[in-house]
């Protein structure tokens, strides 16, 4: 690989990890806020994906390294970086959490694969890339149907009972 596409590349992947750094910490935290009862299973689908971004940003470390990138990765000097910015901490809807998350993986979608990308792009073809791809639209698209899932129930739980019709 010649010395541009592997700065572009680098250039890229350290985007990906600064904003799958940021959706790991906001999955943490999402699955934190989600203990009760009625977010049982939003907080097991927070829990699993956490454990894939956490994987993913592992991922990523070891390539950015391996391409010759950034030899010291501390999580602080990426996450200045972000576009997103929110208050990982505050307490949130889940709604309000959902939103921030589907955002999140839109972003990582839009760095990995923007609008009019061609071959001549080095880092399209990168393995990494591939990876982060595939997680955050999987993840996307399950948060996206849990997510109504758990919103029809909550609709289904709060219509009368048929007995409270008449």
């Amino acid at each position: 690989m010649s010395d541009e596409c592997s700065v572009e590349t680098v250039g890229v992947l350290e985007e990906l990890l600064a904003q799958s750094i940021l959706l790991r910490d906001l999955y943490k935290i999402a699955r934190w806020q989600s203990c009760n009862g009625e977010l049982c299973r939003m907080h097991q689908l927070f829990e699993g994906h956490y454990k894939e971004q956490l994987r993913l940003v592992d991922v990523l470390i070891d390539r950015v390294r391996m391409l010759g990138g950034t030899g010291r990765v501390l999580a602080g000097d990426f996450l200045k970086a972000t576009q997103l910015c929110c208050g990982v901490r505050s307490h949130r809807a889940p709604g309000r959490w959902v939103d921030e998350l589907l955002d999140a993986h839109e972003l990582v979608l839009s760095t990995a694969q923007p609008a009019g990308a061609t071959d001549n792009h080095q880092w399209v073809h990168e393995f990494a890339v591939g990876l982060v791809v595939l997680t955050n639209d999987m993840q996307n698209v399950s948060l996206r149907e849990q997510w109504l899932h758990q919103t029809h129930q909550s609709c289904v739980r709060t219509l009368p009972r048929k007995a409270e019709w008449m």
